[in-house]
């Protein structure tokens, strides 16, 4: 049976309320804000979204076996389910979330960055794993909604908490850093991702070092860049890496993937583990899926890294990929880059004039922001001409990757195109 992980009693005191019919002090097995993945035991909390109010949900919510209810009003119909209301669900899972953070004995990270930051926390957590036991980000949960449930859904006695904060626009990091509270920053590379509600790199990086006055202790990339930045945002001890000589194995291939095992060897090492406790660490590393997702079928080495991207990540996926062994033939399956506002054209452009450099031996784009990237040689089609065209072409040897912002959603090319060879 899955053991409570916190009580209504402590969920009452963090929110500075009581619990309505209620006469006991139930167990809570966790929260949830979707009746689609609320499982019994789960106290589900009402959140307004932009789009969706979580209170037109609440009858779902008990026919699943909500254990109780966080809503901003009472359900009379719910009678005998145990009701928080307070004022604003979503102060109130802040505040949940707030709670639990002060129960916490274990060494909290916080990471952010343009890219890599979901990368990163896996492989900080598989070195951390060695020394202890280790929570971290449900998935890619990093935001003000994900960012809270996903400390709520932590182990509470863990040792370690390794956690990601994201962000969109301008002035989301700081309270998400603030809610955290890290013993340890860490600041993947700097790109050019969601600089369509940004008007330089510098405001990226000036957002994304909002985490670092949260944090008792900072980690940086001595040849980044922005290191001086970062570093004078600092007011806690500072490790910094990256000039020294990296002497351990990484378990994916490319200069990037380099850098971000660097960030979890070093953070290994400042928390003393032994190099070798560091490299059993990264060699157990498992990637999250569609992010270099490496896999065979017929012959064929399919590598779906289409979860996102941006300048950044695509060309560093494309120079990796060319510089792969290949018995065959290597192809790209591209798709366009979300959230670049005005620059958007611009930089599909100069990817298209990247991406022919590397001579490739079939460039197929996808959708309208992929054919931006089309130059000499390369075929823009829709997502059911691109099956057909690779299903055509490809052989056993050959290589082909997937690479595209999330919401093109390139997977879908992959997986019919395996039913189909």
């Amino acid at each position: 049976m899955e053991q409570a992980k916190y009580s209504a009693a402590e969920y009452a005191d963090w929110c500075s309320t009581v619990w309505e019919n209620s006469a006991a002090n139930f167990p809570i097995l966790g929260i949830s804000h979707d009746t689609r993945t609320l499982k019994a035991g789960d106290v589900y909390i009402a959140i307004k979204g932009a789009v969706h109010d979580g209170h037109d949900f609440v009858q779902q919510a008990v026919e699943k076996g909500a254990a109780g209810l966080i809503v901003e009003h009472n359900f009379p119909t719910f009678g005998t389910v145990p009701q928080m209301v307070v004022f604003d669900t979503m102060a109130a899972l802040w505040a949940l979330a707030a709670g639990v953070r002060s129960q916490w004995t274990g060494t909290v990270i916080g990471i952010t960055g343009s890219v890599g930051k979901t990368t990163v926390k896996e492989l900080i957590a598989s070195v951390l794993a060695q020394k202890g036991t280790v929570s971290k980000t449900i998935g890619n949960w990093n935001n003000d909604i994900g960012l809270p449930l996903s400390m709520l859904a932590a182990d509470r006695n863990a040792d370690f908490f390794v956690f990601e904060l994201g962000m969109n626009h301008p002035g989301e990091i700081e309270p998400l850093a603030s809610l955290l509270k890290p013993d340890w920053a860490v600041i993947t590379d700097i790109g050019k991702a969601h600089i369509e509600f940004f008007q330089s790199l510098e405001e990226i990086a000036q957002e994304k070092s909002a985490l670092l006055p949260h944090a008792d202790n900072a980690l940086l990339d001595e040849t980044s860049e922005w290191f001086d930045l970062f570093h004078s945002k600092c007011d806690g001890r500072v490790v910094t890496f990256g000039r020294e000589p990296f002497t351990f194995t990484v378990p994916q291939p490319g200069e990037h993937m380099i850098r971000n095992a660097r960030r979890a060897a070093a953070l290994g090492l400042a928390l003393d583990l032994s190099p070798e406790a560091v490299q059993a660490g990264l060699s157990a590393f498992k990637s999250a899926p569609m992010r270099w997702e490496r896999t065979l079928h017929k012959g064929i080495i399919f590598i779906n890294d289409a979860y996102n991207a941006n300048p950044l990540s695509m060309r560093a996926a494309l120079t990796t990929f060319a510089q792969l062994p290949c018995e065959g033939r290597r192809f790209a399956v591209l798709g366009g880059m979300r959230e670049l506002g005005a620059q958007s054209e611009a930089e599909h452009r100069e990817l298209g004039r990247f991406v022919d450099t590397l001579k490739l031996d079939g460039v197929i784009t996808i959708g309208g922001l992929g054919a931006q990237i089309v130059c000499d040689g390369m075929l823009g089609v829709e997502k059911s001409a691109a099956v057909e065209t690779l299903r055509t072409r490809l052989r056993a040897g050959d290589m082909v990757l997937f690479k595209a912002s999330r919401g093109e959603r390139l997977e879908t090319i992959l997986e019919e195109l395996k039913t189909r060879i």
